[in-house]
């Protein structure tokens, strides 16, 4: 599936509650994912593992338009790399956290696991190590969905 097919999917699977936050339509549909890297080839990688495991990325290459897909596209989750040019990761956290719309939305950052701890204090729920692959996105998942049963 491509970039433009995932979209339109993860468009059509939007439903909105009361306070407007995305309800799934059935407990089996898929997670969005929302990945927010300047690298194509992470990009590409994370489209392929995302898809793999059943769920829908949204994929972006560009920071400074990812506080606005969050808020519009209201993802499951998250992926967002640190080292970016300009607009790095650390600053969106940041701005996600400040923002009522997007503070409650899961934030795995992907870094060095030596970033993890200045990653947890600056509000991520989480870190996924670089470089991306199949075991550390899906444990990187299944800590995220064990964390956010617990807090049911």
């Amino acid at each position: 599936m491509g970039v433009r097919a995932a979209m339109q999917r993860a468009v059509t699977s939007l439903r909105s509650d009361r306070t407007g936050k995305s309800l799934p339509t059935e407990a089996s549909d898929p997670m969005r994912i929302l990945v927010v890297n300047d690298d194509q080839n992470v990009l590409d990688v994370a489209e392929r593992l995302l898809i793999g495991d059943g769920h829908v990325p949204i994929l972006t290459g560009a920071p400074q338009a990812a506080l606005q897909i969050a808020r519009s596209m209201r993802p499951g989750a998250i992926f967002l790399d640190v080292l970016m040019p300009g607009f790095d990761g650390w600053d969106l956290l940041a701005a996600l956290k400040a923002d009522p719309e997007t503070s409650d939305i899961p934030v795995l950052m992907i870094c060095m696991l030596g970033e993890r701890r200045k990653a947890l204090v600056a509000g991520a729920a989480g870190v996924i190590a670089k470089p991306l692959d199949a075991a550390g996105v899906r444990a990187a998942m299944a800590r995220l969905a064990a964390r956010q049963s617990s807090s049911r």
